[in-house]
């Protein structure tokens, strides 16, 4: 668990690197899940350099449009104007396949439009060229959303400590009291959800 208090003038994104280092210290982390406040390149350098794939969904207030031939959630479009298929990860690589050949759309050119192997043609694009755009997996992929849905949890401890254990309703000032303060509801918070977790393993058996 890791855990910053900010002041109003200090903007969440400018912290999130240091509770990328703190989280990643002492436990191997595969995927960090952020709303889209923190959709800025800086964030996915800082969890590529701590060995992570960041899931933020793209902030389409500050988008500007996306390159040519990309959507703006990183799919290439074929020669028709199609979205392609994502197909599979090969490392720092990402593969997309024709739409018609995969089946996903009925093109009306059929394979002409692209090549004439029944495979269809493919695209690979390298995610180091920008972090930001491209994703492992990929954001419109069933496995990205998936991932990004587990974030709803840290929303409920959100929701939880400011409405039971009153970190809407401090009496106490001073960003080292407070920081105290919000560590200790954490705690209490913890220590609930495993005495809860407990108590059902123990019904179960």
């Amino acid at each position: 668990m890791a855990l910053v208090v900010t002041v109003d003038h200090v903007n969440d994104g400018d912290k999130d690197s240091e509770l990328m280092e703190q989280v990643t210290a002492s436990t191997k982390v595969d995927f960090l899940i952020l709303d889209a406040g923190y959709d800025q390149l800086k964030n996915y350098e800082a969890a590529r350099n701590v060995k992570a794939q960041a899931i933020i969904p793209i902030n389409l207030r500050n988008e500007k449009a996306p390159p040519a031939d990309l959507t703006s959630n990183g799919t290439p479009c074929c020669s028709m104007g199609f979205s392609m298929t994502n197909w599979r990860a090969d490392g720092d690589y990402i593969n997309f396949r024709c739409p018609h050949a995969t089946g996903k759309l009925d093109c009306p050119l059929g394979m002409a439009a692209c090549l004439t192997s029944n495979y269809g043609m493919v695209v690979k694009l390298d995610s180091k060229s920008d972090l930001r755009r491209y994703s492992s997996p990929h954001r419109a992929s069933k496995h990205w959303n998936e991932l990004y849905n587990e974030r709803t949890s840290v929303e409920r401890c959100n929701s939880r400590m400011k409405t039971y254990l009153t970190a809407d309703d401090l009496h106490v000032w001073g960003n080292r009291k407070v920081t105290t303060h919000q560590y200790l509801n954490a705690i209490v918070l913890l220590a609930s959800a495993l005495a809860m977790a407990r108590k059902s393993n123990n019904t179960a058996a």
